[in-house]
């Protein structure tokens, strides 16, 4: 297939599709100003129930390309290649997993100095909570200071019954309170997902529901 290239000085766009039960790829040109994703998309996925009519878009901003989560569904996520901040709010994915960033506050002193039921603050900042599938939470993972680490087989939060999870997947490290995440070579990549338009680029990789997309760019 010809790959697409639209305006003076913008790269050249292919977007391979990888499908999730494992049928044959396929590319998709971006040939206009904008690439759209979703049931009825120019990237149709009409067989995804978790995909919106309208999930995703591509466009270009001046000559570089960008995408934007169009709402709906279960949200656009973008494979980490370096170390990224996470908030409270902050959505992951690796393997089957999806999910949820929530902070936690510090345990609260009692008056005379004594924390709450006479326990130590355990010092648990953050915790991580499965998002399951119709969007019902799941069970909850504490995130401690200093770094933790996610796998299928060991470390702090792990998930034994996920085949798509690597032994030593991700880790999650607060540092004066912020949280922050890192892949460690993992098979599948750990996924983040968008809340503002982001620029792409060559070889990014998006999960669309259950679907992986590969951008390809190609100087024009």
């Amino acid at each position: 297939m010809v790959m697409g290239s639209v305006g003076p000085g913008r790269p050249k766009v292919t977007v391979r599709v990888v499908r999730a039960d494992g049928g044959p790829e396929s590319l998709v040109a971006m040939r206009a100003d904008a690439l759209t994703c979703g049931k009825l998309g120019d990237i149709s996925l009409p067989d995804d129930p978790f995909v919106a009519t309208m999930q995703a878009r591509f466009f270009f901003s001046g000559p570089r390309l960008a995408i934007e989560d169009l709402a709906g569904g279960n949200g656009v996520f973008v494979r980490l290649r370096d170390e990224r901040q996470l908030q409270p709010g902050s959505e992951l994915r690796l393997g089957r997993q999806r999910l949820l960033v929530e902070a936690l506050a510090p345990a609260a002193p009692m008056p005379g100095g004594d924390l709450m039921w006479g326990s130590p603050d355990p010092g648990y900042r953050f915790r991580l909570v499965q998002i399951l599938e119709g969007g019902m939470r799941g069970g909850g993972f504490p995130i401690k200071e200093g770094s933790n680490a996610l796998g299928r087989e060991q470390g702090d939060v792990v998930f034994p019954g996920d085949g798509f999870v690597s032994s030593r997947h991700a880790t999650l490290d607060v540092r004066q309170g912020q949280l922050f995440v890192t892949d460690r070579g993992s098979s599948n990549g750990t996924f983040v997902r968008l809340g503002m338009p982001a620029f792409v680029e060559h070889n990014d990789q998006f999960l669309i529901g259950r679907q992986l997309l590969r951008v390809e760019l190609q100087a024009a």
